[in-house]
């Protein structure tokens, strides 16, 4: 693991006000102890990371914190006045902004109208000047967001953005961060640091929840670690390791070790000739059987395009073919019948059914394998589930728990549990696999996905973390403007050369062929 990242701290930790305290703070959730005598300080100008695996309270705190959820003990202020009502509204009264990790945006509705919905009600504008109060809006933060732009259009990556901002309409004197880079790229990671630390220079306080350790010691004063509801210290960022955070997080060493790279198939398994879509190509593209192959690049280049267009999700020409049958690429059946299988990174809006079971969730594309005479046998059902619940190492207290209330790992691999029930699977498309997960879980993840490739599938895996994909891949191509401008051989990959692959694609215009 490497080394925190040197930076300049953000405030005088001995002389800035207190704006967020949370004193000896408690929540029960029926027989689950969330929280238990835990107590946090963020002061003005300062950068609080806290850190902890899924389960651990991180959400708990947050909901506490903004007036979402009562603590059945301890004591909540913020700016130096206590929160004595379970009210997100009295919350940002007293001083709170929340970015929420699942944005709470309006999908039907334009920017501008989102934004006026945010606004305090004493700021917002008359009606008619939306639209350009909106725009003033978002240059004041360099938004390069039309106003007019339906929220449904927008990338995940700019609708994390939009949720930070929505924050800073209320001039916070604390901001709530809920995983805010979960679904950007190494450029937008950046972009949204610079954006928080001017908010720190300006006195704002920051309490930043992360699964991604190195940006947390990257940005953090303080870092606050919770391990099973309980508070295990709060540290100088300055003063940490990796490797030190994650034994606090999870009570032992952890030698972070991605799975062996075996020797791969030479045979060509899925092969993109002159793949073209809007934002897309042309492009080709070659995975061999067993190779995890991992697609990097700034966000919004063409990488959810080329997912999708292999998955029969988006009209493309060119010619896809797996096994050298041809793949008729305007149907999502088709390519599922090729043995095609996206993995979607955006978990609870295409990828899983909330409400259902974690058993439905798994078995709901191959319930004719457990049936008989058109019924489904449970008892089958319940069997394969739960070995597979085994096997991933989902936690949950039973395979009919709703996905819902599980945690954003367990829900990850909940959507993962899939693949392994098709018997006729040859190519997986993975989104952003290990997205708002911990670091037990994210070895969890790359474990399975290496197992299934083992089986003689390929994979292709998008993802926004240069570490995960040097770590994981056998090889790595990057997409710029739609076309696959460097490819990075197994013996030169590392987190280096794949950002500079990134950075140096930026101003690239021209394509390769990725083989």
């Amino acid at each position: 693991m490497t080394a925190a990242i040197p930076r300049t701290k953000s405030t005088e930790p001995e002389t800035a006000p207190v704006v967020l305290s949370l004193r000896a703070v408690s929540k029960r959730f029926g027989t689950v102890q969330a929280l238990e005598d835990v107590s946090v300080e963020c002061r003005a100008g300062e950068i609080h990371a806290v850190v902890g695996e899924n389960g651990s309270g991180k959400s708990t705190l947050l909901g506490i914190a903004s007036g979402v959820l009562a603590p059945d003990h301890g004591v909540v202020e913020i700016g130096g006045e206590p929160l004595t009502a379970t009210s997100a509204a009295e919350a940002i009264r007293l001083g709170v902004g929340m970015a929420y990790q699942t944005y709470s945006h309006v999908l039907e509705l334009s920017v501008a109208e989102n934004l006026f919905l945010a606004a305090p009600r004493a700021e917002r504008p008359p009606y008619g000047r939306m639209q350009p109060w909106a725009a003033e809006k978002l240059a004041e933060l360099g938004l390069e967001l039309s106003p007019q732009a339906p929220l449904g259009s927008l990338s995940l990556a700019e609708r994390q953005f939009l949720e930070v901002m929505k924050a800073l309409l209320h001039r916070p004197k604390v901001l709530l961060l809920d995983e805010p880079t979960t679904a950007l790229g190494p450029h937008e990671i950046e972009e949204l640091h610079a954006l928080v630390r001017a908010r720190a220079r300006a006195g704002v306080g920051v309490v930043y929840v992360s699964h991604r350790l190195p940006e947390v010691l990257g940005i953090a004063d303080r870092v606050t670690v919770l391990r099973d509801g309980r508070g295990m210290g709060t540290f100088e960022a300055g003063e940490l390791s990796e490797d030190r955070l994650v034994s606090l997080m999870i009570g032992r060493p952890l030698q972070l070790a991605f799975p062996e790279r075996p020797a791969v198939d030479d045979r060509p398994l899925l092969l993109a000739r002159g793949l073209s879509a809007p934002r897309l190509g042309p492009l080709d593209l070659e995975l061999r059987r067993g190779e995890i192959v991992g697609l990097a690049g700034a966000e919004g280049n063409g990488q959810d395009e080329l997912l999708r267009a292999l998955a029969g999700l988006e009209r493309a020409a060119g010619t896809v073919s797996v096994n050298g049958v041809e793949v008729d690429l305007r149907s999502p059946y088709a390519a599922l019948r090729a043995g095609i299988m996206l993995l979607s990174g955006d978990r609870v809006r295409e990828s899983l059914f909330p409400v259902l079971s974690v058993r439905s969730n798994t078995t709901v594309q191959v319930l004719r394998r457990f049936a008989r005479l058109g019924w489904v046998s449970r008892r089958r059902e319940q069997a394969a589930v739960s070995t597979l619940v085994a096997r991933l190492k989902v936690r949950t207290p039973s395979i009919e728990q709703p996905v819902r209330f599980l945690s954003g790992g367990n829900q990850q691999k909940v959507a993962l549990t899939r693949p392994f029930l098709r018997g006729s699977l040859n190519v997986i498309l993975t989104d952003e696999p290990t997205q708002g997960v911990d670091v037990r879980s994210r070895f969890d993840i790359y474990d399975a996905l290496r197992t299934k490739a083992g089986e003689g599938v390929a994979m292709l895996v998008k993802s926004s973390d240069p570490l995960e994909l040097a770590g994981l891949c056998d090889r790595v191509v990057v997409v710029s403007r739609g076309r696959v401008v460097d490819e990075i051989a197994a013996d030169e990959l590392s987190e280096q050369r794949i950002i500079e692959g990134i950075v140096g694609a930026r101003g690239a215009h021209g394509g390769a062929r990725a083989r």
